[in-house]
């Protein structure tokens, strides 16, 4: 009850119909068959989303729809905010995500670069993808600190015969 409350709550708040994007959400959760209005709709969906996804400006994609499906802005509006509904919000993807789009595309870089024998640039880019994978970190190598923290075990004899036996066992072991 209170998440089909909350759902209807957020298709009012994105201005969406309360029964319009569900046949796209049973396509996505059941594999549902859609209408050829539906295919056609769904993709405007997934290329609206993959360009907000690519850090496109908003008015840059509202003009390539519009110019794209022959439509008006309104509409254009219209299926940004459902594609935001049906694929979920852009701006709250994972740092790590990111960070792992942002790489291939230093590799994409690096090997365009590669290609047209430009070598700086592709070593430049590739090393960029190399920082964000955290490949250049160096490792801790050297004292582990927590070797320092352990206490360690000393025993003082006072016997000297105790001495002259170890020092004998150790003189046979190094022989």
């Amino acid at each position: 009850m209170a998440k089909s409350k909350s759902l209807a709550r957020l298709k009012n708040r994105l201005q969406v119909e309360p029964d319009k994007l569900d046949k796209y959400m049973d396509h996505y959760l059941n594999g549902t068959p859609l209408d050829e209005e539906g295919v056609v709709m769904l993709e405007r969906y997934r290329k609206a989303w993959s360009w907000l996804s690519m850090g496109r400006p908003y008015e840059t994609i509202l003009s390539m729809l519009m110019k794209d499906y022959r439509l008006q802005e309104r509409q254009c509006r219209y299926i940004i905010a459902e594609s935001v509904f049906l694929h979920g919000n852009v701006s709250q993807l994972d740092k790590a995500g990111k960070k792992v789009a942002s790489a291939a595309f230093y590799r994409l870089i690096a090997n365009m670069a590669m290609m047209n024998q430009e070598f700086d640039a592709a070593t430049r880019a590739w090393e960029k993808a190399d920082k964000l994978e955290g490949l250049l970190d160096e490792e801790d190598a050297g004292w582990d600190p927590e070797a320092f923290t352990k206490p360690g075990k000393f025993v003082f004899i006072n016997n000297v015969n105790v001495l002259h036996q170890q020092l004998k066992k150790g003189m046979e072991d190094d022989e």
